[in-house]
């Protein structure tokens, strides 16, 4: 029993230490047995520090691999004698741990401190006897776990979300998907809540993480190695699928004067190796570029998604990604339709024309495609769209619920380049202004959604 009532600082012998003032957690020796949910406490101070989290480990005092697990979201802000975040013991199995708090700075410096063993036990197990040097396994209990939701559609699909809650969860389960999406920002978020609450329904995870342009362009190799790690921490907090950036080859999304695939394919490599060393089960997906052929090839300000592309492709971004991020978002047609656009014959807006045009520059690569955002936007229940998205006013609900149902078949089918993944654009947003995002949600003004029902009827 002198274990449970010890605390171990352990000196790891990783990164840098910071002094004590800088960096501490705070524990109470009474609470070497731990269950449910506890609140983190100590101090973390360190100059110019960049971002902070918790992360725990088995305890075990012999020489094997120590693998960390964050325990905690990633946090920003310095903190002193105060809440650095709370740890689900519920995620991981009975048994002793350890938990390390780790500070990074300006510099990419690591500065750890470390405690324990603290005793997991939830399920009233008898622990008394075990010896924390031997390995336990950090991994969530199996037989708490959920079951991962079978798919029975034709292929894998999922929603873009606003809000994972009783409304969104419902047209999820109706429509059969499988995947949820969100969209993180580097600084903002770590998509931590998400993954926790969709796993625990049984949900696979699709971020979109994308960073700060402005940024990238003041110190671009290093912004690019500060993302990296910040995808690689989404990839250890559980994340399915990360999709690297959003829209790059637009200067809405990365610097103008630096937009080209060759120069995106930099940040996807770093990106990539980041993330399957944190976790190799992790689904990379390059960064879906905008449709569009606005630049007539490439200007400062952007390129044409196909241009784009094959920038990408002669760069190598087929080593660097497990999928192929495509966006699809401009039909007033039925997806089969190939001609008839009254705005004109480009071809990005038809969807199989659209598939085609990615499949081409990758035709040598072994490597699928994920529709990473595809949808038809409805006024219907709104009123009268904004300058700018007035072509989409004569679409109604009815041809949105039926056009996406045989989207995701002809998807499904396609054979110039294996579509892996289709997520909808998307499910529950709630704005229709300047940007009527609203009127691409399946689920209606009026809560209805029927799309939810023409997806369903394809379950097979």
């Amino acid at each position: 029993m002198r274990y449970l009532t010890l605390l171990l600082l352990l000196a790891l012998g990783f990164g840098a230490q910071a002094q004590d003032s800088d960096l501490t957690l705070q524990w109470d020796p009474v609470r070497n047995t731990v269950s449910g949910r506890v609140d983190i406490v100590g101090t973390v101070n360190i100059p110019d520090l960049q971002w902070y989290f918790v992360e725990a480990a088995p305890f075990d005092s012999g020489d094997g691999e120590i693998i960390w697990t964050p325990i905690s979201s990633l946090e920003f802000a310095p903190v002193v004698a105060g809440k650095l975040g709370a740890w689900n013991t519920t995620l991981l199995a009975d048994g002793f741990y350890r938990i390390r708090l780790h500070a990074v700075n300006a510099a990419q410096e690591s500065h750890y401190y470390a405690l324990g063993p603290l005793l997991i036990n939830n399920n009233n197990s008898d622990l008394v006897n075990l010896e924390p040097a031997l390995p336990l396994a950090a991994s969530a209990d199996a037989s708490r776990a959920p079951a991962v939701i079978e798919n029975r559609l034709p292929m894998p699909v999922g929603g873009h979300i606003k809000y994972f809650d009783e409304r969104s969860q419902a047209a999820l389960e109706t429509a059969g998907m499988t995947w949820v999406k969100k969209q993180v920002k580097y600084g903002e978020s770590d998509g931590r809540d998400l993954i926790e609450a969709a796993h625990a329904q049984g949900y696979k995870v699709l971020l979109g993480a994308k960073g700060d342009k402005n940024h990238l362009i003041e110190d671009f190799d290093q912004y690019i190695a500060d993302f990296a790690d910040y995808v690689a921490f989404l990839a250890r907090n559980g994340a399915d699928a990360i999709e690297v950036w959003n829209e790059p080859n637009i200067d809405r999304e990365w610097p103008a004067g630096r937009v080209s695939g060759a120069n995106y394919t930099k940040m996807l490599k770093a990106a990539y190796e980041a993330i399957k060393a944190a976790n190799p089960d992790t689904l990379v997906i390059s960064g879906a570029p905008a449709p569009t052929g606005f630049f007539a090839g490439c200007a400062w300000a952007g390129c044409d998604d196909d241009v784009y592309m094959a920038q990408m492709a002669n760069a190598g971004a087929a080593n660097y990604a497990d999928c192929i991020g495509v966006h699809y978002n401009e039909g007033i047609l039925p997806p089969w339709a190939q001609g008839g656009d009254p705005r004109d014959p480009y071809p990005t807006r038809y969807l199989i024309l659209m598939l085609e045009r990615v499949a081409w520059p990758f035709r040598n690569a072994d490597i699928p495609m994920c529709m990473t955002e595809f949808g038809y936007l409805s006024p219907e229940g709104y009123g009268p769209l904004p300058a700018g998205f007035t072509w989409a006013g004569g679409t109604s609900v009815a041809e949105q619920a039926a056009w996406l149902a045989e989207a995701v078949e002809i998807m499904s089918n396609f054979e110039q380049m294996p579509v892996e993944l289709a997520i909808v654009w998307n499910i529950d947003f709630d704005t229709y202004d300047a940007d009527p995002q609203a009127g691409y949600a399946i689920i209606r003004a009026d809560g209805s959604c029927p799309a939810c029902e023409t997806i369903a009827a394809l379950q097979r």
